[in-house]
């Protein structure tokens, strides 16, 4: 029987609080803990701002490596995680606000075209103070920053693009409204975050090129780790081994590619209008790969097997399982009830 037959498209559950292109969010009241989102991650793949299929094990990927990260540096900050009962599945601490702007961290002068990118800005626009930091002439493409890991914050747009912004503007957002020091903490945890995590990925073969980490503020008025992190959907990675001879040649390092669904559908002649085209499956498998690959070499774990018959998919399965952790959490506290 071949590994993940079955995908996770819908969770067959009543209206979520909130359902985003990838989770489906049920905030409920939890008697310990307040305010909790249970959180499932399917595997719903979207290109051109439609929903174009699913990819088998992509939701589990994300679900379990943010968990693998969350707990790997709980140390260095807190997160939001209380417990993961099913791989699609988290229970989470709610946030009592969100972090107003965007926190990017990056640690090479990857190739972009998007209009925040320090790559777009200084090659295709020529500058050479960008974000607040100076950057030297005769950078090349994707080589490491001489200065290491920076750190380079955006508005959070609620339309249009989102601006950079210097640390300085940062702290001004951020700071009034949740209070003297909240930027400099943030800023501290995210650089440490960054730091732990880029020197596991080296050491298991793979480069953290960015990443973006979203960071909210809990009941008791400190800081936390939300939503995801170190996820090929928060993150780039590159393949270690390969990286110096590749770009001493002027070639792009190995990488995880994603955009092979955008240009699959381009070569369909769909571009976002009218009619989805039933994907390819050697496209899905690929793109099922693409996810799976990193979470192979960061965790040195295969995702659980799945086929057309296992209950691990199915509605009561998962609902029974959230239950049972809820109940569990009340007694034990954090981290019980994992898979």
């Amino acid at each position: 029987m071949e590994r993940y037959q079955a995908s996770l498209r819908e969770t067959g559950f009543g209206p979520p609080t909130s359902r985003g292109k990838v989770r489906d969010i049920w905030v409920v009241e939890h008697p310990k803990y307040g305010w909790v989102r249970v959180m499932i991650t399917t595997d719903r793949t979207s290109a051109y701002d439609r929903l174009i299929c699913t990819v088998l094990g992509k939701g589990q990927v994300l679900n379990k490596l943010s968990e693998f990260w969350f707990k790997k540096t709980a140390d260095i900050v807190p997160n939001h995680l209380l417990a993961v009962p099913h791989p699609n599945v988290m229970i989470a601490r709610e946030a009592e606000a969100m972090l107003p702007v965007e926190v990017v961290l990056r640690r090479y002068l990857a190739k972009s075209s998007t209009s925040t990118s320090v790559y777009h800005n200084y090659v295709d626009g020529g500058r050479r103070r960008i974000y607040g930091i100076d950057f030297p002439d005769g950078l090349r493409a994707n080589q490491e920053f001489p200065m290491g890991t920076i750190l380079t914050p955006t508005t959070k747009a609620e339309s249009g693009h989102d601006l950079e912004l210097t640390t300085e503007q940062a702290q001004e957002i951020v700071d009034p409204k949740l209070g003297e020091g909240t930027w400099e903490k943030t800023k501290t945890a995210a650089l440490a975050v960054f730091e732990r995590a880029y020197a596991y990925h080296k050491k298991h073969g793979l480069i953290l090129v960015d990443t973006k980490y979203e960071f909210g503020i809990d009941a008791g008025g400190q800081i936390m780790l939300i939503d995801e992190i170190h996820t090929p959907d928060s993150s780039r990675f590159w393949l270690a081994a390969s990286y110096e001879e590749r770009v001493k040649k002027g070639e792009n390092p190995e990488n995880f590619d994603k955009e092979i669904l955008r240009r699959w559908l381009a070569d369909q002649g769909f571009k976002g209008e009218g009619r989805v085209p039933e994907v390819d499956p050697t496209v899905i498998q690929k793109m099922s790969e693409v996810y799976q690959e990193p979470y192979r070499m960061v965790t040195g774990q295969l995702l659980p097997a799945r086929d057309t018959d296992s209950l691990l998919y199915e509605p009561n399965f998962i609902s029974a399982r959230i239950k049972e952790s809820l109940v569990a959490l009340q007694s034990y506290g954090k981290d019980i009830a994992t898979s």
